[in-house]
Order: structure tokens, then C-alpha cells, then sequence
């Protein structure tokens, strides 16, 4: 990922949580509100860290990034939590899983050049 291009990404997420707030669409409010509570876990962030340097070099990074995210999302889900769960709470986690290792890659890209 080029440095133009992680920071267009992120500029554009920051839009859209202020956008959010200042605007006050519920949709996104309870989506950031969401994402920020399971960014909060460890299963989260160890399980993306992981996947982020086991993957770092590979040819297809972010499909098997979000493959890697659902796959997390259903074991916390059904393993670690034990019951089921809606598709919005998975489609959150998985998010917030693919959210950690874009964080991981900006500061990568951000420190190596």
C-alpha cells in the first residue's frame, strides 16, 4: 500500500465520522459507536495483528485480510462467546478486525519511508 493511498483512506474515514457526529446520522453514529466497541477487544487485535504479519507478503493481501477477518468474526462469535449473533454484529467485527490491520499497515508505511 502506498503511503498517498493509506492516508487518502484514512482521511476519508475521518470524514465520515465527523460527518457522523456533526450531522447526526444514526446509521453511522451506531456503526462508529459499534466498530469502537469491538476494536476494544483482545481477540480482535491479537487475531488481526497476526494475520497482518503472517500475510505481510503475499500476493492478494487485503482478500485474504477480509477472508482471515470473517473467518476471526465467526470463531469469536461461535467459539469464543458461544451463541449465534446477527449479520450486522459480524459484518462489525470483521470490520474492526480489517480495521486493525490497516492501522497496523499505515504505521508500517507511515515509519518505513
Amino acid at each position: 500500500m502506498k503511503k498517498n493511498t493509506a492516508l487518502y483512506i484514512l482521511a476519508i474515514i475521518i470524514c465520515l465520522a465527523l460527518a457522523a457526529f456533526i450531522f447526526h446520522i444514526p446509521a453511522l453514529k451506531h456503526l462508529f459507536h459499534n466498530l469502537y466497541a469491538m476494536l476494544q477487544s483482545p481477540y480482535i487485535l491479537v487475531s488481526g495483528a497476526v494475520c497482518a504479519f503472517l500475510f505481510i507478503n503475499t500476493k492478494n493481501y487485503w482478500l485474504i485480510i477480509a477472508g482471515c477477518g470473517i473467518l476471526a468474526s465467526l470463531i469469536i462469535q461461535f467459539a469464543i462467546i458461544g451463541h449465534g449473533a446477527g449479520l450486522y454484529t459480524l459484518a462489525v467485527r470483521a470490520l474492526a478486525f480489517i480495521t486493525v490491520v490497516y492501522l497496523l499497515n499505515l504505521v508500517k508505511v507511515i515509519f518505513t519511508k
